[in-house]
Parts: structure tokens; sequence; C-alpha cells
């Protein structure tokens, strides 16, 4: 996934981008197709803030986050966002083949309307 990063009212810090980029990369794999993401860091006073946003083509995914130590806060975030894509990604797999569409099935409907003419 390729991300953006933009921090507003922060200095740019490549151990943060780093440590958001290992985070992201062990929840990808609930991803069903590849997308595009933004991330931002921002200050207010004493807190800081994560906003984590994914386009794919199934959904859009968005995750925030805020509190006083940054790397909790990514934490929080990008829990938040696994979260969202577990969801997602079981749905998938429950209702991605429908039992009456499938092979077998229609084998056995048409073996049936052939007994019935």
């Amino acid at each position: 996934m390729k991300l953006n990063y933009t921090f507003k009212h922060l200095d740019h810090s490549d151990s943060l981008v780093t440590y958001t980029d290992t985070k992201m990369s062990e929840i990808e794999s609930y991803l069903l197709k590849e997308g595009a993401g933004n991330v931002y860091y921002w200050r207010q006073k004493s807190e800081f803030f994560v906003e984590v946003s994914c386009n794919t083509r199934q959904k859009f995914f968005k995750a925030t986050a805020h509190g006083p130590d940054v790397y909790a806060v990514v934490d929080a975030a990008i829990d938040k966002l696994e979260k969202q894509f577990h969801k997602v990604h079981d749905q998938f797999k429950k209702n991605h083949k429908k039992p009456e569409l499938s092979r077998g099935k229609r084998n056995e409907t048409l073996t049936k309307w052939k007994k019935a003419a």
C-alpha cells in the first residue's frame, strides 16, 4: 500500500514514518485489493493526533486517535484500522461464494429437472 504522510504543527520525523510503515505492513494482509492511504499527524497543545485513511475498491477506511505519546497514538489508530479491515475481510470471506450458485448445486438442480421431465 502506498501511503502519503503529512505533518501539521510537527517536524517531519523519519522514525515515525518508518514506525507507521511497519505497523501498516503487518495489517495489509487483510486488504483484499491494493489501495492508497494518507496519514496525517498533528499536534494541538500537548496532544498528538493521528488520522489514517485508506481507500480501496471495497471500502473507504478511516481511523483517528489522540493522546500524549505519538507512538501510542499511532498504535491506537492502526488497531482501529485493523478492526475495520478484519470486519470487512470476514464479511467478504463469509459471503464470497453463494452455495446456490456453486457448480455442484447447479448440477443437482439440473438433474432434478431432467428427472422431472
